[in-house]
């Protein structure tokens, strides 16, 4: 991988602000460096040796990686647990209440679905953003009675969490940007490490990761402490 990528990765990764996605994106890359660099210097060697069957220099590169299994591991867990904190995060986020005891409200509720039933699925998320919380809450309340999908109940929640928590949704939108950033950098990152095992795909690449750290919970547990303390 060209020294400009790794620059490039690097100012990316101070930009954000998300520590914890910062501190990920940092040591994926610096990992990346390392294998880049050191790693395939040794196994260019071992390829090198002439004293060395094909499988036998396979066998002996795959022994150098190895070593770092546990590194790639750790960076393929803190990437996929930092994209569902997000989730979780924003899951967590609590919009008003409904009080099931008023029965004013209720009636108004039932006015709004009047008023809304019958419109497209596009027609209702293009109306979504000039949304009071009343007619937010009666789409979220029971979005089967107004036939709205997955998608438009999504866009209503969205809008709903920016009148509750203003910022909020830019903020997430910010951290799923970095997320996915990470994701790509991690999978390019995993794609060296394979090459330089000949591992011919994904799957290939699990296995001999899943064989060098059978037990993967001290991994787990330390992914989670970094995002923690981050």
């Amino acid at each position: 991988m060209s020294q400009p990528y790794f620059r490039h990765s690097e100012r990316v990764a101070a930009a954000i602000s998300n520590a914890a996605i910062r501190n990920a994106l940092t040591g994926t890359i610096e990992l990346h460096c390392t294998l880049d660099d050191v790693t395939r210097a040794s196994v260019a060697n071992i390829r090198d040796d002439k004293d060395l069957s094909p499988a036998g220099k396979t066998k002996k590169a795959r022994e150098v990686i190895g070593s770092r299994a546990w590194e790639v591991i750790k960076a393929e867990m803190l990437a996929r647990r930092l994209a569902e904190r997000i989730e979780e995060k924003r899951a967590a986020l609590k919009l008003p209440e409904i009080d099931k005891t008023d029965a004013a409200g209720a009636i108004l509720r039932n006015r709004v679905r009047d008023q809304i039933a019958g419109k497209t699925q596009q027609e209702l998320r293009a109306l979504i953003p000039t949304m009071s919380p009343l007619f937010l809450t009666t789409i979220l309340e029971a979005p089967e009675l107004i036939g709205a999908d997955a998608q438009t109940v999504d866009v209503a929640r969205t809008h709903a969490i920016e009148l509750a928590h203003p910022g909020m949704t830019a903020t997430l939108e910010a951290e799923r940007e970095a997320v996915s950033l990470l994701a790509n950098a991690t999978a390019v990152m995993t794609k060296a490490y394979g090459e330089l095992g000949e591992l011919p795909n994904n799957t290939a690449l699990k296995l001999f990761l899943d064989e060098r750290v059978v037990d993967q919970r001290h991994i787990a547990a330390e992914v989670e402490r970094l995002i923690t303390e981050a």
